[in-house]
């Protein structure tokens, strides 16, 4: 067997190592709030309160074969990619700029900053006031995501090793090779590991704008129905679909991150 052939199947061994460790985390994290779930429902005693397990896995059923749910589903999953590739793509630009350029990246910081110390609920009624139910959730989830990756990614940036950049400036290395064998093995892992955190806090913050704006065609508005109709079994299935598809972006982008690294490594 090549010397390239083994380190595929060595590669290949790998990934499913790391895939049936997360999927082993996932199933311990299900299985202990199914456990709370259940605390919770004997100790409060009050299914206004805490509906039944197996009344929401029943609305949960059902909201499976429910083409509205899909399609509020489907319109929540568009505005959390959309707000998530807005940010990645904008941290990622300004980043480099204010890694490149020092002086520039001093004047971003206190702008930053205040864009972390925004309260979201006074936000989202500012812009509602300007824009519609379905744009405000995507710019909320940017206006909190674009601070949280672009510190990742200048971190990231930051870790390359200051002796190997001086050298390839020495040795006049070429900038693209620069960058795919310097630059970019030494980010990319740290900065997929944020862009995991990144991409599973991006739909709690949009179904959460959601739920605020009573966003049409939604999760959150959907959740928000169930709340003032008071049917607890829904609102609790719904919630739990949320936290399983974090759950799900967060893993995946975790498998993908560290698949990564065991690449460049």
């Amino acid at each position: 067997m090549s010397k390239n052939a083994k380190t595929l199947n060595k590669t290949r061994e790998t990934t499913w190592k790391i895939l049936l460790r997360r999927l082993g985390e996932t199933a311990a994290a299900l299985f202990g709030m199914a456990t709370l779930w259940l605390i919770a429902y004997v100790v409060v005693g009050n299914e206004l309160l805490v509906p039944a397990l197996s009344d929401c896995l029943n609305q949960l059923g059902g909201l499976l074969i429910d083409g509205e749910f899909w399609m509020g589903f489907l319109h929540t999953l568009g505005r959390v990619f959309l707000a998530f590739t807005l940010s990645f793509v904008s941290a990622a630009f300004f980043a480099v700029i204010a890694y490149t350029v020092p002086w520039f990246g001093r004047i971003l910081s206190p702008m930053l900053s205040a864009l972390r110390s925004l309260p979201v609920l006074a936000v989202l009624l500012i812009i509602l006031v300007i824009s519609g139910a379905g744009v405000a959730p995507v710019i909320v989830a940017f206006l909190s995501l674009f601070p949280m990756l672009y510190a990742g990614f200048l971190a990231a940036l930051c870790q390359v090793d200051k002796d190997l950049i001086k050298m390839s400036r020495v040795y006049n290395v070429p900038l693209k090779r620069r960058i795919l064998s310097l630059y970019l093995p030494s980010a990319a892992p740290y900065a997929m590991r944020e862009s995991a955190a990144a991409l599973a806090f991006s739909l709690k913050l949009v179904v959460s704008a959601e739920v605020l704006a009573s966003t049409y065609k939604s999760l959150g508005g959907l959740m928000q129905d169930a709340r003032l109709f008071l049917e607890m079994p829904t609102l609790f299935a719904l919630v739990s679909i949320t936290f399983f598809v974090g759950l799900i972006l967060e893993t995946a982008g975790n498998i993908l991150a560290e698949f990564v690294e065991r690449r460049v490594k």
